[in-house]
């Protein structure tokens, strides 16, 4: 087995679409990535890092742990786990969620769609925080922020749901986008949170992979037909922001044309 990176980088919901994509990008990239493929199903996780392993062309490891975000016995091992082996996250990437288009949406939807999406992701980061302070952005001196990363979407910005002009003004999806509204708002207050704690030691991002044509909505084909873009061009939107390029921009949404408002 390759050595393990020295860049400990925790995807939830990655043994599949927009997730994998973005564990792909990070060990292609280089050698100092380790990535840990959270996934709900363990098997279905392992199968996930067998395969990108025998990714040609692989320079980072990779290892799978079995996260369900909605169960927080399965946070609490996962994490334990986590801290037993590596001692430390560089980066957590919160990525696992649901989706609803129910119309009009039901509160048995609505329910199920803010406990994977937002609870989901305040539970693994309020898990992991510190073991976040504890990392780093790695390399041979050690030194450089951790960062804590929110897959958002542009369906969640409330600019754009109350803009007749927008692509995203619609009354279809209100479960989802209420979801992603809320995710921003989490990203807003751990920025504020760790800022106030451990300055820029830890920084926070949104990332919006914008439309794939991932399993999410169970209809690939569908999402193509409508100009989505390959799961693939989502990983790289969020590899970006895993690997530091755009710190420049901590605290806000980043999207496929750049800061998106929100």
């Amino acid at each position: 087995m390759a050595a393990i990176g020295n860049k400990i980088v925790l995807i939830t919901g990655a043994n599949q679409g927009v997730g994998y994509e973005t564990a792909k990008n990070l060990i292609l990239s280089s050698a100092d990535y380790h990535v840990i493929i959270g996934s709900r199903d363990s098997t279905k996780g392992e199968a996930a890092v067998r395969e990108l392993l025998s990714t040609a062309g692989v320079k980072g490891t990779a290892e799978a742990v079995q996260l369900d975000v909605t169960d927080q016995a399965s946070i609490e091992r996962a994490m334990s786990s986590i801290e037993s082996q590596h001692g430390r996250l560089d980066c957590l990437v919160n990525n696992a969620g649901v989706i609803s288009m129910a119309n009009p949406p039901t509160t048995a939807a609505f329910r199920n769609v803010l406990e994977t999406n937002v609870v989901g992701a305040l539970g693994v980061t309020e898990a992991s925080l510190h073991l976040l302070k504890k990392g780093g952005g790695g390399g041979d001196d050690g030194k450089g922020p951790a960062r804590l990363v929110f897959v958002t979407s542009s369906m969640g910005s409330i600019t754009h749901a109350s803009n007749p002009d927008s692509p995203y003004y619609s009354p279809v999806g209100t479960e989802y986008k209420v979801s992603k509204a809320a995710l921003n708002m989490l990203m807003a207050m751990y920025g504020a949170r760790l800022r106030a704690d451990v300055g820029d030691r830890v920084l926070v991002f949104g990332a919006d992979p914008g439309l794939c044509a991932t399993n999410l909505t169970r209809d690939a084909d569908s999402l193509r037909k409508r100009g989505a873009a390959e799961p693939s061009d989502g990983g790289e939107r969020i590899a970006v922001v895993v690997r530091g390029e755009k710190d420049a921009d901590a605290g806000k949404v980043l999207g496929v044309y750049g800061v998106s408002p929100w």
